[in-house]
């Protein structure tokens, strides 16, 4: 009986055996849980005034942005929160895009769920510290010093009120999430540097 010297075994693709994405590890499973979680459970920003007690999640954030008076609101279920959890649903799910593609660029999706945290705290401030009235062009004018008057009372009233929102278990969970992920794309990004 003739045995074979030796045996010839194909090399498999790149990302893994017929062509199955590459494996993920149990650390960015958990990052992305994490973010899940925190983005679409739990609440992100909470107001509390008295016994009164208000979240408002992530993924409702982009409310909050076109009008700061809904964080201490409820949020309307309109389009625009529809399409922000898309948004949110596709940075969340951008990590696995390096697991799929052999690029070295493909790890910087793991800085997505990071990006997205940190541009809508930035134009939440953003919305929050301006003005919220546009004064008219003439600065000596009645109608210029009103608004200015008002400009000054809300935002007198703001510092107040700002001291009633905090950050919420939802936004310290999904940043450790995001962090975590951001770490570790930019490890595997200089890895595959050569």
């Amino acid at each position: 009986m003739d045995t074979p010297e030796s045996v010839d075994v194909a090399p498999s693709p790149p990302n893994g055996p017929s062509g199955a994405p590459r494996q993920i590890d149990g650390v960015t499973l958990a990052a992305m849980l994490a973010i899940l979680i925190g983005w679409f459970f739990v609440d992100t920003l909470v107001v509390s005034v008295g016994s009164l007690r208000h979240g408002v999640r992530f993924f409702d954030i982009s409310s909050a942005i076109a009008n700061p008076m809904k964080i201490f609101f409820r949020v309307d279920g309109t389009f625009q929160r529809v399409m922000f959890g898309a948004v949110c649903l596709t940075c969340l799910l951008a990590p696995l895009l390096p697991h799929r593609r052999r690029s070295r660029w493909a790890w910087a999706a793991y800085l997505a769920p990071m990006a997205l945290m940190l541009i809508s705290a930035a134009l939440l401030y953003s919305r929050t510290s301006g003005d919220f009235l546009a004064s008219s062009a003439d600065p000596n004018s009645l109608g210029s010093n009103v608004i200015r008057f008002a400009n000054n009372l809300v935002h007198q009233g703001g510092a107040l009120i700002s001291r009633h929102i905090s950050i919420g278990p939802g936004g310290y969970l999904a940043f450790a999430g995001s962090l975590i992920l951001a770490l570790r794309g930019a490890r595997h990004f200089r890895r595959h540097a050569a």
